[in-house]
């Protein structure tokens, strides 16, 4: 994150004013005004979003780095949740393959926060 934003002194919590920021729509306002480069809109949010992801409180949600690659890659929103819960067996069969007919987690789809799913 440091390294899009750059130095912010000012700032006691970083993750939290990110949080803030990006909530409010504001992500283009946190990119280092000293990079020559500006990312696109879409670049930026992908890194954001993945940055935000690699600082989740709960330490099973965050991803792997071989996840955070893909994420930067990825052209998809929203980038799919992993959680590393779904990855670990269970009785000799792996859970993520015991889930694959079950519904996909409603906290990948923003519009699952009101109650519709995407289609």
């Amino acid at each position: 994150m440091e390294f899009l934003i750059g130095t912010l002194t000012f700032i006691v919590n970083l993750v939290d004013w990110l949080k803030m920021m990006v909530g409010n729509r504001r992500s283009e306002e946190v990119v280092d005004p000293n990079i020559e480069a500006r990312p696109s809109t879409r670049a930026l949010k992908r890194a954001l979003l993945t940055a935000l992801r690699c600082v989740d409180p709960d330490s099973e949600k965050r991803p792997k780095m071989s996840q955070v690659v893909r994420m930067l890659e990825s052209e998809e929103y929203p980038i799919p949740r992993e959680d590393r819960r779904h990855r670990r067996t269970q009785g000799g069969m792996d859970i993520e393959s015991q889930k694959e007919n079950s519904d996909t987690d409603r906290s990948d789809y923003p519009a699952s926060r009101s109650g519709s799913r995407p289609t």
